[in-house]
């Protein structure tokens, strides 16, 4: 045995690195490591000296320390948009030079494996998450963390598994096609950024979406960006280095199309068509606005109860006003409908430009003579009891003026007579057209405004 160890100094002296063929059968010391003569290759090290203080950071002289970190994004647990924060796990890795440590003599790879004991043995950066709620390490079936020591620059690798709840400020504005960009920032508790300089190492953030599926979201990216600031400390500037990651996430909106759109799509549809309901059948026309209002202010109701209460309307706040204000609109359109009837006198003509004595007249101009066959004679505007005691609707009677605004007045008379040709009630006939167009700009507007503004 002595002989092969003498042989092992002779080619250390050499420079010839000895070739063994199996492993040390203990942990060497960081002293034993750095002797040329006690030279045996081990799968892991101790290469903290014993004079080591791991109080005592390794700065250099007039300059800060690099640290560099990066993230293994491996799973995104969970995301709470009541208590406003997201759950992730990720291998957070982070590496510095210690002048203190040295590489083992004897080793002829490009970085070693460290006892997982100098964990808490070194000195290492004090960095924490700043949004975060809670964090934790991993303990099965050991700790899940180690210590890489790199030859060149001494450089110590740290690698540690963490789940870490952090904070997000949700914005609701253009839910549910909204994209959520959520920090989460890493900085030194104590040392700033005179002492330590902090960036993100190749790769960087890493992480691949392929692996795990978030319900209701897709994570798009997450972004590494620096985020140093200046404070005051005494009255003396401080600038505090800081790295984080932006989370986007995404919606999927396929599942608010599927539940919230395309229902309340279809009930404002089936409120148009109480309008090719006669007008005397009451109770079907009220039965059916009645129903749609009530089945979208649930609608309503169930969907806000998924989202904190927020300030500003959201996306989905200005669908839903719209839906019931036009469902409500078209219950207003049966009330009228009900209590007014518009007539044309029979052979009235639109008025040429240069009239008579009927210049200036308004073009709603109340005949009285004038009234629809099966409908006792009511005065115009007004409701009257006929003898049989049934009520009445109201007449309106319109007719062609001169003057200036004889344009209006023509093409009004135009317009209801040509409605007026077709079965049920001029107001119903009206609304048959008005209010679908009305409906459909609402929502070619809405679209885009919104699809356009999500990104």
């Amino acid at each position: 045995m002595a002989a092969v160890q003498l042989a092992a100094c002779l080619l250390v002296v050499l420079g010839v690195r000895p070739v063994l063929t199996k492993y040390s059968s203990r942990l060497l010391t960081a002293e034993e490591n750095l002797n040329a003569s006690a030279c045996v290759v081990q799968p892991q090290y101790r290469v903290i000296p014993s004079d080591y203080d791991a109080s005592m950071p390794p700065f250099p002289w007039h300059q800060p320390l690099s640290v560099y970190i990066s993230l293994w994004v491996a799973s995104i647990t969970d995301i709470n948009e009541m208590e406003q924060e997201f759950t992730v796990d990720i291998y957070f890795r982070m590496w510095w030079s210690d002048h203190r440590i040295r590489f083992p003599v004897c080793e002829r790879r490009s970085f070693v494996l460290l006892d997982q004991a100098q964990l808490d043995q070194l000195w290492m950066p004090d960095l924490y998450f700043t949004l975060a709620k809670t964090s934790s390490r991993h303990y099965v079936l050991l700790r899940n963390g180690g210590l890489r020591l790199s030859r060149e620059n001494t450089q110590v690798f740290y690698s540690e598994r963490l789940t870490v709840t952090n904070f997000c400020a949700f914005d609701f504005r253009f839910f549910p096609m909204d994209r959520q960009r959520c920090p989460m920032p890493i900085e030194p508790y104590i040392y700033h950024g005179a002492f330590v300089n902090l960036t993100f190492g190749d790769p960087g953030i890493y992480f691949n979406n392929f692996k795990f599926k978030i319900p209701q979201y897709t994570l798009s990216g997450v972004e590494p960006e620096s985020c140093n600031y200046e404070y005051h400390f005494h009255g003396e500037p401080l600038n505090q280095t800081c790295v984080q990651g932006i989370f986007v996430l995404d919606r999927q909106f396929s599942y608010y199309f599927v539940q919230m759109y395309l229902p309340s799509i279809l009930i404002v549809l089936v409120s148009f068509l109480s309008f090719w309901i006669p007008v005397e059948n009451v109770p079907g026309r009220v039965a059916l606005g009645v129903t749609s209002l009530l089945t979208l202010a649930t609608q309503f109701t169930t969907m806000q109860r998924s989202l904190p209460p927020v300030s500003y309307m959201k996306a989905m706040d200005v669908w839903m006003f719209l839906c019931i204000v036009v469902v409500f609109l078209a219950m207003v359109e049966f009330t009228l409908a009900y209590n007014f009837r518009i007539l044309v006198p029979e052979g009235v003509e639109p008025a040429e430009k240069d009239g008579d004595d009927r210049r200036g007249s308004s073009p709603l101009s109340p005949l009285p003579p004038v009234v629809e066959p099966g409908l006792a004679p009511v005065a115009v505007l007004g409701v009257e009891h006929n003898p049989y005691g049934k009520r009445q609707p109201k007449i309106i009677v319109v007719r062609p003026t001169n003057g200036r605004m004889a344009w209006l007045s023509n093409a009004i008379v135009l317009l209801v007579k040509k409605l007026k040709d077709k079965e049920g009630s001029l107001v119903d006939n009206v609304s048959k057209i008005l209010f679908p167009v009305v409906f459909a700009i609402f929502n070619v507007l809405y679209w885009t405004y919104y699809l356009n503004r999500r990104h």
